[in-house]
């Protein structure tokens, strides 16, 4: 059992490391952390895995923000 959980937590590093990271904080609103992270990083348009995190948003979806910026009327974006 200890082998397994070593040898996962050695893969997660592994796809870690050659993944995208973009980690955005902010100590004053809450709503501007955020998380993403792009597998592997050379594909970055066409992702085999993307994740999106915020305070009360998840999404896998790559094209999420083009989704979100379309509805918007006024040009505001995210």
């Amino acid at each position: 059992m200890g082998k397994l959980f070593r040898w996962g937590l050695v893969v997660l590093i592994a796809a870690l490391v050659v993944s995208k990271l973009n980690i955005q904080t902010s100590i004053y609103k809450k709503d501007d952390n955020s998380v993403e992270i792009i597998f592997p990083q050379w594909q970055q348009d066409d992702p085999w895995f993307y994740l999106f995190w915020t305070p009360g948003t998840l999404s896998l979806d790559p094209n999420w923000r083009d989704k979100v910026e379309s509805e918007y009327e006024d040009g505001e974006t995210l």
